[in-house]
């Protein structure tokens, strides 16, 4: 069965070309496109770049915005590198909540599987400032330019995955903080304008929304926009 470009704009929000849309029926055949079939099918036309202290003012604005009891929500995480980085920031903090969610469910079942292979440079001297503490285990190879890394007590360190797609709403409501950078800039105005509401009805009055730097401008009373060092964040008044 062929594949309805303008339905799978539609459904995704996301500005996808012919040539995406050409991979898909290619690669799957689905006999109707249903929100399941999205998500199965998600990692076909969708960006799955993440790494660890990705956007490090932002994750440092997170640090210091969390008190104990925080909840975040990471929307668009990929395959969850921001999220464990968050984690690993906050491993003082011994009550947390931190839900990414993704279009893609084998990027989620990427992220939950909490194995990972670096070897960026930055990246592994980021992760060895923590390979003290007991739920990252860093195992460095010979040639010393590369990484395993594991991740373990995923349910005491409060981190869970999800599948989810923004153009059905918010995950869920009243969260401290709203993570989501690198993933409207893929997005149609229209898909920008339902995803950004979506993100925005997820934040609890007096919580703060982190979007990416080319991301639209919230022009409503009840948001403020704030900076702190270099991350600019918005904060829900009402």
């Amino acid at each position: 069965m062929n594949y309805n470009s303008k339905d799978l704009i539609e459904k995704t929000g996301l500005n996808l070309d012919q040539k995406s849309v050409d991979l898909l029926q290619k690669e799957k055949e689905v006999q109707g496109l249903s929100s399941l079939d999205i998500h199965e099918v998600a990692h076909l036309f969708t960006n799955p770049e993440s790494y660890f202290f990705r956007s490090l003012s932002h994750l440092e604005l997170l640090k210091k915005m969390s008190t104990e009891n925080i909840s975040i929500w990471f929307a668009g995480c990929s395959t969850g590198q921001e999220v464990y980085s968050a984690s690993l920031m906050l491993s003082s903090i011994s009550d947390k909540t931190l839900i990414g969610t993704d279009l893609s469910r084998k990027y989620i079942e990427k992220a939950i599987s909490a194995s990972f292979f670096v070897f960026r440079k930055s990246e592994i001297k980021s992760l060895k400032k923590y390979e003290q503490l007991p739920q990252s285990q860093l195992h460095l190879h010979n040639n010393k330019k590369s990484l395993d890394v594991k991740f373990s007590s995923l349910k005491k360190e409060g981190i869970s995955f999800d599948i989810h797609n923004l153009m059905d709403g918010p995950y869920n409501s009243g969260f401290d903080i709203v993570y989501c950078r690198n993933v409207l800039l893929h997005m149609t105005i229209k898909g920008k304008k339902k995803a950004l509401s979506s993100l925005k009805d997820g934040v609890k009055v007096g919580g703060i929304l982190i979007l990416g730097d080319t991301d639209p401008h919230i022009f409503e009373d009840n948001w403020e926009r704030k900076k702190h060092n270099n991350a600019i964040f918005w904060k829900k008044k009402w």
